[in-house]
């Protein structure tokens, strides 16, 4: 029971990054003198100078932690002959990597999900592959997949149990079947029932596309106000996703559904 629901909760995630990967899109809208492209803000949070260590809550309460780390790949290839910089090489961007890791109490247990990912993006900002491993002990998942193949990889081990499993990109244009392959037959209904239009035949669900804006806004940090960038973004045009941003791209404050707050810890509280 406990690998199938931690299996429904791995296909739960793999729709999520189905919205943050593939159908992602950036942008503001023009006009508005508080607004900016949603892309600048992204790309400074790819290249910040420093990683963003955040605690997590739950309805005001500690739950965990986990960190975001960035760094940019950069290949050097020689100048013109007639150009003159410094050793006379330049870094070209060839990709973006992102690390997200941490862990979380869970409601259920009193032992902790560790989990770790890893993203990488290509210089154009799109996803070139994806890594995620969760552990529970004794329950270990992993979630990966490439653009390039158009696969995702799941494999579950407990013990001397085994599981995996290979999911075409298609098969993920229908998560119902997913949710209600590993969750069980009712697993589709509940999460209809709480807002999730997830269907379990071969009709396709609705789009899951975000749509993010963002907008300079200020915070409070301890007695002074700083200028920030605030990113927003709504998942089924039903539950919203906050981000604060600092003008150098490190994360400041998330905050997701269901009462979960990502708090930097510079801010010393949440």
């Amino acid at each position: 029971m406990a690998a199938r629901s931690l299996l429904l909760l791995l296909t739960i995630f793999w729709v999520s990054m189905n919205v943050l990967l593939w159908r992602a899109e950036y942008g503001g809208r023009p006009g508005l003198e508080s607004m900016v492209p949603a892309h600048i803000v992204w790309e400074k949070m790819l290249t910040a100078p420093d990683s963003s260590s955040l605690t997590i809550f739950r309805k005001g309460k500690k739950i965990g932690f986990c960190h975001w780390i960035t760094s940019v790949g950069e290949a050097l290839e020689k100048l013109s002959a007639n150009e003159t910089p410094p050793e006379g090489m330049v870094g070209k961007i060839v990709n973006y990597r992102l690390e997200l890791d941490g862990n979380v109490m869970l409601d259920s247990s009193a032992d902790r999900l560790r989990f770790d990912s890893h993203l990488t993006l290509g210089p154009d900002q799109k996803w070139q592959d994806v890594e995620l491993r969760l552990n529970l002990r004794p329950s270990s998942w992993e979630v990966r997949s490439a653009a390039i193949e158009k696969k995702v990889r799941v494999s579950w081990q407990e013990e001397t149990q085994k599981f995996e499993r290979v999911f075409e990109f298609s098969e993920l244009e229908n998560p119902g079947a997913l949710v209600a392959e590993f969750g069980g037959p009712f697993s589709a209904a509940l999460l209809n029932a709480i807002g999730l239009p997830f269907t379990r035949n071969g009709n396709r669900a609705p789009a899951l596309g975000l749509q993010w804006e963002a907008r300079h806004e200020s915070i409070k940090l301890g007695h002074s106000a700083i200028r920030v960038y605030r990113l927003q973004a709504r998942l089924l045009e039903r539950f919203a996703i906050v981000v604060f941003v600092s003008r150098v791209g490190e994360i400041l404050r998330v905050e997701l559904p269901d009462g979960i707050v990502l708090a930097n810890d510079q801010l010393g509280g949440h």
